[in-house]
């Protein structure tokens, strides 16, 4: 089994993996050209593929064997048709409210979205929405992930936008300026 030791005698660019008595199977401790030291799992996923999942670095909370625990508990949810590794990279992905606030812009501007009446969206409700967007939700929201905005997110942008936490002046071209005050008809 890898314990202090073995990790203390790994040697650059090489991965050591558990075996012997009590042994994860796919458990290992890996060092690239750095100092530093991680643990990480090799699996198959249920459709035969051959994932690497990175647990964590040598030191606090991660020691061999809390890093061995983790490794066990990351099996049993790839034995019931898991994917941590997979799973990870996705929420890496994932589109944020930014990103859905442009695709709702770009559609809006190519008619796509269409209005009550079935006709697509003025153009001065479509500045009106890219205002909003623009100085409003991308500020407050925009770096969120789609699927992690909570109903508690929401209710403090409204309050933040009520409030006039947004307001500000923005320059919007070369004479322009726009007064952002923000308050309960915008939220």
């Amino acid at each position: 089994m890898i314990g202090l030791k073995q990790i203390k005698e790994l040697a650059p660019n090489s991965i050591i993996w558990d075996e012997g008595r009590g042994a994860v199977t796919g458990f290992g401790a890996r060092r690239r050209d750095g100092a530093s030291i991680t643990y990480v799992l090799k699996y198959r996923t249920a459709d035969g593929r051959q994932r690497f999942f990175s647990i964590g670095r040598h030191g606090s909370p991660w020691t061999p064997d809390t890093a061995r625990a983790e490794a066990r508990r990351l099996l049993v949810e790839v034995t019931a048709g898991g994917d941590p590794s997979g799973q990870k990279h996705e929420d890496r992905i994932a589109e944020t409210v930014a990103d859905l606030c442009d695709a709702y812009l770009a559609a809006a501007a190519e008619g796509r979205l269409l209005t009550r009446r079935r006709r697509p969206k003025a153009a001065s409700t479509l500045a009106t929405d890219r205002g909003r967007v623009e100085r409003h939700l991308k500020p407050l929201l925009g770096r969120l992930k789609v699927s992690a905005v909570t109903r508690r997110d929401i209710e403090k942008f409204r309050d933040d936008v009520t409030s006039g936490k947004t307001a500000a002046r923005v320059k919007t071209g070369k004479h322009g300026l726009a007064r952002v005050t923000g308050g309960a008809g915008t939220a």
